[in-house]
């Protein structure tokens, strides 16, 4: 008969393990497709940055998102994690330069060639470009814009 496991299993240490007590064995994380470790705890995905910070650390105001303090997702421990506000959490990435941009996001579908077609284009509709190169009518015309793909600081 298995017996079934329940959060009071685990212990959450201040370095980021996380340990099965009946067993005494710290669990092996696995990161997902953004670099963040993530355990299985009775049937259910956990990010180990959030189970520490939810166990150690205060959050007066009630911040959504747990920041890495040094931009690496992979330390875990106690002090290298904050509460913070998603613009917060966003600023930091951007300061640490982790925030990527232009051509190198992974998921953009422009390139600065097709961005220079789109501002340059007089014979097109907005409309026509949104389908042109499959993204929406306000990705074009913040392109246009400039408030995304900005020629002093590349953002997607």
């Amino acid at each position: 008969m298995k017996v079934k496991m329940t959060m009071d299993d685990y212990e959450i240490t201040k370095e980021g393990l996380v340990i099965n007590k009946r067993t005494k064995h710290a669990l092996k994380p696995q990161q997902n497709n953004k670099g963040y470790l993530r355990v299985i705890l009775c049937g259910k995905k956990y990010f180990v940055h959030r189970l520490v910070a939810e166990k150690y650390i205060p959050n007066p105001n009630n911040y959504e998102q747990v920041n890495h303090i040094d931009g690496n997702k992979l330390n875990n421990t106690v002090n290298n994690l904050e509460w913070v506000s998603n613009i917060m959490n966003r600023t930091h990435a951007v300061k640490m330069g982790l925030h990527l941009k232009g051509e190198d996001c992974p998921w953009s579908k422009l390139n600065w060639e097709k961005v220079e077609f789109i501002r340059k284009s007089s014979t097109y509709s907005i409309k026509e470009l949104s389908k042109k190169f499959n993204v929406s009518e306000t990705t074009i015309r913040d392109v246009i814009n400039y408030k995304t793909w900005k020629t002093d600081e590349k953002i997607c």
